[in-house]
């Protein structure tokens, strides 16, 4: 019958993206493992790096990422970011999108849908 097919397809669906999720997460895994490696090789060498930099400004860090090492400007972050860490000797400042859709649920209005993008938002009238 169309309601065995119906249910069979959504089956197959169903068994095919939960495999898919599961790749995905395993990929993901495997890449966090993998750059958590490679930022442990660096962290390493962090007390030469810095030693290259020399004294760096109050608003600067030391980058040892580049070869050789240099004194940056710390990152401000801008509209719609929020502040998540303090620049450091060593470390830029860390930035995170705000999500004014999900801190203000009325921002957009009634009957009107909310984007959130890098930034900023956008109002998206649903006819």
């Amino acid at each position: 019958s169309f309601q065995s097919l119906q249910e069979d397809i959504q089956n197959y669906f169903e068994s095919h993206l939960q495999g898919l999720q599961n790749q995905v997460r395993n990929h993901l895994q495997k890449s966090y493992s993998v750059h958590k490696v490679e930022v442990d090789a660096k962290v390493i060498s962090v007390g030469k790096s810095l030693l290259d930099c020399g004294l760096c400004e109050r608003d600067e860090f030391c980058n040892f990422q580049k070869t050789p090492s240099q004194c940056e400007k710390c990152t401000l972050c801008p509209a719609g970011f929020f502040q998540m860490a303090e620049c450091s000797a060593n470390s830029d400042r860390i930035c995170q999108d705000r999500d004014e859709c999900t801190e203000s649920p009325s921002i957009c209005g009634e009957r009107i849908k909310c984007l959130n993008t890098p930034g900023k938002f956008f109002s998206l009238v649903i006819k």
